[in-house]
């Protein structure tokens, strides 16, 4: 991975915008509760990070998962309607902050996931450049793995089938786990975005809801949707 140059938007965010406006698309929204502000918040997300994933450059090259935009869309919006929304304006704020100060926050995620995967190739390319959590930073993270790790847990026992297409429990070479996917992502936001993360994951787990079973459920949603108005 490269690092990244960001300037003025690439364009790609308005592709996003169309896929939002699908009548299926819609209707899940409001089923689930997100309303013209939330959406709003969650359509301008899901732009910044698709324009910012396509701005990642690979070891490689250009890998082809950057030009699928609809699945891109179908699991960014899954995650982002499951887990808690009270962060989601936090969660937009941090994007826009970062793409005003040159960072991609998209891009250093999948250099924390180096890290759990591949550390040799990490501590060559990356590890000067990412800076340490603070103590309260890595507490907080702490919290929230905990969190995540009891829901994951709960997933694999009730919807064993599904867990098993989705990301292992276990982080190995070339390929990283749910959580390790998870925490990677949430390591770029400011600490505020992190307590309001912690803060409704608790909420979640005593109103007994699973974000992980939530994101599998939407994602089959959008998937239906966006079949049904192709």
């Amino acid at each position: 991975m490269g690092c990244c140059k960001l300037g003025a938007p690439s364009g790609r965010r308005l592709e996003v915008y169309p896929l939002f406006a699908r009548p299926g698309v819609r209707a899940l929204l409001g089923r689930a509760g997100a309303g013209e502000a939330d959406t709003a918040v969650l359509r301008e997300i899901v732009a910044l990070e698709w324009e910012q994933f396509d701005r990642v450059e690979g070891m490689f090259g250009r890998a082809s998962c950057q030009d699928d935009l609809q699945s891109f869309f179908v699991y960014r919006l899954a995650q982002h309607l499951a887990f808690p929304r009270a962060a989601l304006p936090y969660i937009l704020d941090d994007l826009r902050s970062a793409e005003a100060g040159g960072r991609n926050l998209v891009e250093e995620k999948y250099a924390r996931m180096m890290e759990a995967t591949d550390p040799e190739r990490y501590a060559a390319t990356w590890a000067a450049r990412l800076e340490a959590p603070s103590p309260v930073r890595a507490a907080v993270l702490s919290e929230i793995a905990d969190l995540v790790r009891a829901r994951l847990e709960e997933t694999s026992r009730d919807l064993s089938v599904t867990s098993g297409h989705a990301r292992g429990a276990v982080s190995e070479p070339g390929r990283v786990s749910a959580l390790d996917y998870y925490l990677a992502e949430a390591a770029g936001y400011r600490l505020r975005t992190l307590f309001a993360l912690r803060d409704g994951l608790l909420r979640q787990e005593r109103g007994r809801m699973n974000a992980i079973e939530g994101t599998y459920r939407y994602t089959m949603g959008l998937l239906t949707a966006l079949e049904a108005t192709a």
